[in-house]
This record gives C-alpha cells, sequence and structure tokens, in this order.
C-alpha cells in the first residue's frame, strides 16, 4: 500500500535500495575470507572484464563486511545491472548478476504539437535511443515532461501510453503513443477587485482572451507561461499609472471536468495611487547632477511610473558607457511615504571601473581587406568604451553595399577589469555581379539593362560598374569608379562617363531627340557623422535633332535663339543630413538634401543653374502604423547672357515619384501645336504615405503598403506658381520583392481635381529586376 502511493519515479528508486540492502545482507551471510577466484553468473552480453571494471576487488583481496558494500554499490552506480548478489563457493567470489535489457527499438508517435528534431535528440541524448541500456526511471520521467509541455500548450486532454515489451536475448522494445486531444481553450477571464480601470480595458493588455467567434483564434490557448507574462504585464500597467503597492492576490485556473474549457479568474488589490515627492542620486555619482536631471523623466510632483523610472535609469546607464563605463549599472530604488502617499525616487549608481578598448577584432570577412572594415569604425583602440560610438560602428559596417549583416561583442579581458575586447561579425553578401533585366516604367515604357558592378573591388570597398541601358525612348551606356575613402579623412571621389540617345525627354514627345556624352568627377566631403558635402563637376556636349512638320514652336524657337550643339561645364555641389535607419524602406529618421548646379560662364555654350531642396522624413505612431513624408521643391532657371533654359533640363511631374494618379510627366506647361507637356522651370510636389502593418510575414525591408495623399505641379515660371492650381490625389500603395520582377510597386490612386486635359492614371505599376 506504501509503494502504491509513491509516484513512478520514487517506487523505482526504493525498490533499488531494497535489492541494494537484500543483496548486501547476502553479502553479510559469510565469514570474511581471501578471494581465490572471481566468477560472474546471469551475464548475456556483458563479459567478464567488463563487470570487473567496475568491481573494487580482485584476487587476493580479502572480502570483508565493508568492502562487500562498497564492491555492490560500485556495480549499481555502473548502471548496467538490474540485481546484484555477492556469493561464497569455497574460496570463490561468485557475482550473481541480472543486467538491464537493451533498448531494442523505441518508438514515439502521435506528437503532433509537441516535440519535433530537438525533442528527438535530447531524448537520444538522455539514453532513450536503440543500443541504449533502458532504465524504467528515465521513461518515466519522459513521460512526465511530455505531459508538461502538453499542458503548458493547453492540451489538457492529452492521454500518453508508454508500453514496454519485453524481447529475447533481454531486450525490450519501447512504445510511447500519444493521443493529444483537442485544445483546451478559456471560456472566460474574470477580473475580481478593479475599481480604478474598466474590465474590458484591463482585459486589452492580456494577450490570453476568451473564445471568441473568430477563426483560427489563437489567443484562447492556456498557456502558463503566457498568463504569468500576462500577469506582469497587468502589474507594469497599474505601476505605471501610480498603483506602486498593486498586488495579484490570487490565480485560480479551473478545468472543467470534459476538460474542453478553463476559467481564469485574477482577484486584484490596486492599493492608492502615489506620487513622486522627489528623486536623488546616490553611489558613486560621476555625471553632473544637472546633466541627471536632464535624463530624470520621473518629475516631482508628478504620478509615478516604474516604467519612466526605469527608463531614467537606462539613459543614466547609457551616458556612462559612452565615457568608458562599460558595465555600469542604476538601480532605481523607491522610498515610500505611506501616509502622504508619495515616493522619494533613490537612483544608486555603480558605475564600476572605466573600460578601455583593448583590442578591436572583425570576423567572417573573407573577401574584405581589414582596413575596409577597420575605416568605419568610431569606437577606437586604446580609447575609452563608448556604446553609442560601438553602436554606430556597426551600423556603418552594415551599411555597407558587400555586407549582408553586421553584430558586436563586447567581452572582457581576463585577468583585468578595466580593458574590454570589441568583436565584429559580419556576414558578406557577393560584391560582384553581372546583371541582365528587364523592367517597366511609367516614364521610360519597357527597358533592357544590363550591368557588371563590383561594390568591393578586390576587397578595397572601391565600387566598379559598367552599365548599358535600352529603352522604347532612351538608349545609354555608362563606366563609374568610386573610392569611398579617397582620403583618409573619408572624402569620396565618383570618376563617371556616360552616354545617352534619347528620342524624347519623357514618353510625350515634343519633337526633338538628343545625344549626350560627358564626364563627372565628384567628391563626396563629411561634414559630421550625418551630414555631407558634394562637390564636384562635369563636362557634357548635347546634340539636338528637330523634325520639319513634327517639332513644336518651343522647340524650333530655341534651336534659332541658340544652335543644334552645346557645350556645358557644370559645377556640382550640394549638401545633404541623412538620420535614416537604412537607405532602403526605412522606418525612422530623416533625409534631407540641398543640391545646386550650374553651368559657368564665360566657357559653356549656356548658362543656367539648377537648384533643389528634398525632405524625407519617418515619424512612429502607435500600433505599428508610421508615417513617410516627402516634399521636393525644385528651380531650373537661364542666366547672364542665355535667354532660355534646355528643354531637356526641364522639370516634368505626375508618375509615382510625384503625383499618383497622374500619367508619368504629363503634369504642367504644354507645347504648341502638339498640347503634350513640355516641362517647366519650377516643380513643387508632395507625398505623404500612412504606412500600416499588413498580415504578411514581412520585416518591414521586403513589403510595405499604405494609404497615401500627393499634391504637385509644374510651372513654366515661378510667377505661374498657384496653390489652387496643384493637383491632388489619394489612394493605396503596395511595394514589394518579387523572385522574379525584383522590386514590384503597385498604387491606385484617386485624382481630387484633375482638370479638362489632364491625363490621369488610377492604377499605376513600376517593376524591374536583375537576374
Amino acid at each position: 500500500m506504501v509503494l502504491n502511493g509513491l509516484g513512478n519515479t520514487a517506487r523505482g528508486a526504493l525498490l533499488t535500495l531494497v535489492a541494494i540492502a537484500a543483496s548486501t545482507k547476502a553479502a553479510w551471510a559469510f565469514d570474511p575470507f581471501v578471494i581465490k577466484q572471481v566468477r560472474a553468473e546471469g551475464l548475456q552480453r556483458l563479459e567478464l572484464g567488463t563487470v570487473l571494471t567496475y568491481f573494487p576487488l580482485t584476487v587476493g583481496d580479502e572480502l570483508t563486511e565493508t568492502a562487500s558494500r562498497s564492491a555492490i554499490r560500485s556495480l549499481y552506480g555502473s548502471g548496467l545491472f538490474l540485481d546484484v548478489q555477492l556469493v561464497r563457493d569455497g574460496d570463490d567470489l561468485v557475482i550473481k548478476l541480472k543486467e538491464r535489457p537493451a533498448i531494442a527499438s523505441f518508438k514515439l508517435e502521435g506528437n503532433e504539437k509537441v516535440g519535433g528534431d530537438e525533442l528527438n535528440k535530447s531524448l537520444k541524448d538522455a539514453g532513450l535511443a536503440e543500443g541504449e541500456l533502458f532504465k524504467r526511471a528515465l521513461l518515466d520521467s519522459v513521460e512526465q515532461e511530455l505531459r508538461r509541455q502538453y499542458y503548458a500548450n493547453g492540451y489538457y486532454d492529452v492521454a500518453i501510453e508508454a508500453k514496454v515489451t519485453d524481447l529475447p536475448n533481454n531486450r525490450v522494445d519501447i512504445n510511447i503513443k500519444v493521443t493529444e486531444g483537442k485544445v483546451t481553450k478559456i471560456k472566460e477571464i474574470n477580473l475580481i477587485g478593479n475599481a480604478a480601470f474598466p474590465r474590458d480595458e484591463l482585459l486589452k493588455q492580456l494577450k490570453l482572451e476568451k473564445t471568441t467567434w473568430m477563426p483560427f483564434q489563437k489567443t484562447d490557448r492556456y498557456s502558463k507561461q503566457q498568463l504569468g507574462g500576462d500577469l506582469e504585464t497587468l502589474s507594469s500597467y497599474y505601476q505605471d499609472r501610480g498603483y506602486l503597492q498593486f498586488n495579484i492576490a490570487s490565480v485560480q485556473v479551473a478545468l472543467s471536468p470534459d476538460k474542453q474549457d478553463i476559467y481564469v479568474t485574477l482577484a486584484l488589490e490596486e492599493g492608492a495611487v502615489y506620487k513622486v515627492k522627489d528623486h536623488r542620486f546616490s553611489g558613486e555619482i560621476v555625471l553632473n547632477e544637472k546633466f541627471l536631471d536632464a535624463l530624470t523623466s520621473s518629475k516631482n510632483g508628478a504620478i509615478f511610473s516604474r516604467k519612466e523610472a526605469t527608463e531614467t535609469a537606462t539613459r543614466i546607464e547609457g551616458a556612462l558607457s559612452d565615457i568608458g563605463y562599460a558595465f555600469a549599472k542604476v538601480t532605481p530604488l523607491p522610498e515610500v511615504d505611506e501616509p502622504n502617499r508619495e515616493v522619494s525616487l533613490n537612483f544608486f549608481i555603480e558605475p564600476g571601473k572605466r573600460a578601455y578598448i583593448r583590442r578591436i577584432n572583425f570576423q567572417g570577412h573573407t573577401g574584405t581587406n581589414d582596413e575596409t572594415l577597420r575605416r568605419e569604425m568610431r569606437q577606437l583602440e586604446a580609447a575609452p568604451f563608448s556604446k553609442s560610438a560601438v553602436e554606430r560602428s556597426r551600423q556603418r559596417l552594415a551599411r555597407l553595399p558587400f555586407i549582408e549583416d553586421a553584430e558586436v561583442e563586447t567581452k572582457p579581458v581576463p585577468g583585468t577589469d578595466d580593458l574590454v575586447d570589441i568583436e565584429f561579425k559580419v556576414k558578406e553578401r557577393a560584391p560582384g555581379s553581372i546583371q541582365f533585366g528587364v523592367g517597366y516604367s511609367g516614364a521610360q515604357g519597357f527597358l533592357i539593362n544590363a550591368s557588371i558592378t563590383n561594390t568591393n573591388f578586390l576587397g578595397t570597398g572601391n565600387r566598379v560598374q559598367l552599365a548599358a541601358d535600352t529603352s522604347t525612348f532612351n538608349r545609354s551606356v555608362s563606366l563609374s569608379l568610386t573610392d569611398p575613402y579617397f582620403t583618409q579623412d573619408g572624402i569620396s571621389q565618383t570618376v563617371s562617363t556616360y552616354f545617352r540617345k534619347s528620342q524624347s525627354v519623357i514618353r510625350f514627345s515634343s519633337g526633338f531627340d538628343t545625344n549626350v556624352v560627358g564626364g563627372d568627377l565628384t567628391y563626396g566631403i563629411p561634414l559630421s557623422e550625418f551630414a555631407s558635402l558634394r562637390l564636384g563637376g562635369g563636362v557634357s556636349q548635347t546634340a539636338v535633332k528637330t523634325f520639319p512638320g513634327a517639332s513644336s514652336n518651343e522647340i524650333l524657337n530655341f534651336v534659332i535663339n541658340n544652335g543644334t550643339e552645346f557645350t556645358a561645364f557644370q559645377l556640382r555641389t550640394g549638401i545633404a543630413r541623412d538620420t535614416r535607419n537604412r537607405t532602403f524602406f526605412a522606418t525612422s529618421g530623416m533625409l534631407t538634401r540641398l543640391n545646386l548646379d550650374i553651368t559657368l560662364p564665360g566657357i559653356s555654350d549656356l548658362s543656367y543653374y539648377n537648384t533643389s531642396i528634398s525632405h524625407e522624413q519617418y515619424f512612429q505612431l502607435p500600433f505599428k502604423f508610421f508615417t513617410k513624408f516627402n516634399a521636393t521643391v525644385g528651380y531650373v532657371h537661364a542666366y547672364g547672357s542665355s535667354k532660355d533654359v534646355p528643354p531637356y533640363e526641364l522639370y516634368f511631374a505626375g508618375g509615382a515619384n510625384t503625383v499618383r494618379g497622374y500619367r508619368d510627366g504629363s503634369l504642367g506647361p504644354r507645347d504648341f501645336p502638339n498640347n503634350n507637356p513640355f516641362g517647366g522651370e519650377l516643380r513643387a510636389t508632395s507625398q505623404t504615405d500612412l504606412v500600416f502593418p499588413i498580415p504578411v510575414v514581412s520585416d518591414n525591408k521586403t513589403t510595405r503598403a499604405s494609404l497615401f495623399y500627393d499634391f504637385g505641379n509644374v510651372y513654366a515660371k515661378p510667377g505661374d506658381f498657384s496653390v489652387s492650381t496643384l493637383r491632388q490625389a489619394y489612394g493605396l500603395s503596395f511595394s514589394f520583392f518579387t523572385p522574379i520582377l525584383g522590386l514590384l510597386s503597385l498604387s491606385y490612386a484617386f485624382p481630387l481635381n484633375d482638370k479638362p486635359g489632364d491625363f490621369t492614371d488610377s492604377f499605376q505599376i513600376n517593376f524591374g529586376t536583375g537576374f
């Protein structure tokens, strides 16, 4: 009766102790004697030599009461035997053994919801596998662990049957059959004691929910781990709103008799609202207290918030880590004034010892020179540790075109308390590519392109590209070389040459062709970590060809006044500030550009300048929404003796990059007599996208959907600008990468104030790929 009251594991252990005691008693049944020979009986698979390996006695030893106990314990401890007895036969010692059976086969079936390769590997490592010795206690513990995992995942109706079948030659066959049953769902979640906040508001904080009519619902599956997380979330919700003494008095989880429904009841003790009386800093205060006050978000007199106190501690730790205290710890200690319901916050600062960088190491860069990576570092060796500098270094590595990903790890140097090593692990992507692609653009029609590109030429980080493109209206070929570190100070240099032949500037022809050949030399000069200056120049030669009876009056007048061939020497300059988290599909930060390109008078056939400003910014919103705002203004104008801006330098608007819902390049002034868009000197556009989460698997780097509102137009002269003439549209946009078409952008727009004669396109598509 006592054995029946014990669990399987305890019962097995007790039987083993009884067997040892019985065997030991048998060994004590003879007087001490000197062993002349050792024999073993009952062996089936094992050899005598294996037994003697674990047996501490040998021929010539005296067998005593103490020695017999030690010998039996040693043989049991090997795990090879179920029973051990020592018997005297004259002066011979006979070891009577019963071997543990070997597992001939092991099968676990029916476990679809729990297990997999990891479970099979862990069972094999534990000894439940073919060829291993069978241990009943191990099988019992596996059965209990399986049941525990099923309960944790909401399967309370699970049935687990472990069957052991004896086979010849002291072997067993083990079969664990699992009948999972249906998942047990939450029928109701009850809250008791909530007065400060409505029940529905509190239930919204929990990930667990009661069963509803919604199909494919998973939040109604009870999980002990998830309930624990929800209790912590509920506590944080109260404590972030001043309820410092909030407590969950009891948690009751009741299972229905049919094991299909679970009822969860939480008893809450809200307590009173506490306010922040004051705050102070203690411990080793390294930073100026006024600076620490600026980092503190828990202001005096405000309602106490545990979240704000924790965030303050984190900011102080970050500030300390930026001046070398790599392992600083700041603990917010609330000192409660119960009678007045107030809290004094004491931020206890433990900066530790200031740490310096001994060495910066790189791993994974098989095709990249060490110096190419090291020049991106903002954390230097032998300098004090700076968390922000290390993170900025990692970001700069990750933004390199030939690096797919970068991780960083800070490692204390053994034997020291003030030195650390920084280790960057990079994952390279192929730097070189030979591409051939097809695509479609609203402005260019169908296009074919080919290019040879290497973004990490000979491991130096230099970029070399040879490209050729042809479309319905254009043909071009170009060669460029970019050295991002032309100087040690990080000044970049780009040298390029190109040839373009165009039948028209855009799809709408005003009856002229252009042939352009030229070259550019441009330098990028860093002004700060996020700002850079563009400075360079270019020379180009353009030939314009007109057609009798097809060319517009505007083209003909330009050719009459200026000729058909033009040489231009341009000065190119600009400034940019970029704080975006990514250069493509960004979600935070901003990009502002101001550019000025001007032809040099006296040596250029035409005198004109082109200036533009653009601003792109991202604003985070609740529920994983964010807004992308992008506005541009461009102005081109002739100066000096020149009266006309070349028609191939004019601005156009309409299409995916300016105002969606209007055909590419269709907005603005028209020519005569063709009535085709001719372009203008001033362009003003704005695009605002409300990006929302979509129910597909995406890291927001490959798929994006948004509601948009665009407005803009093109004007012949700045004086023609009028807010009332800005064309407007709203709609839905969707962009994603496809394995065949590359980046595919779709938009469906509804023009708001189109005028008679406007070319509108509600549905617009752009795609292109390299393969």
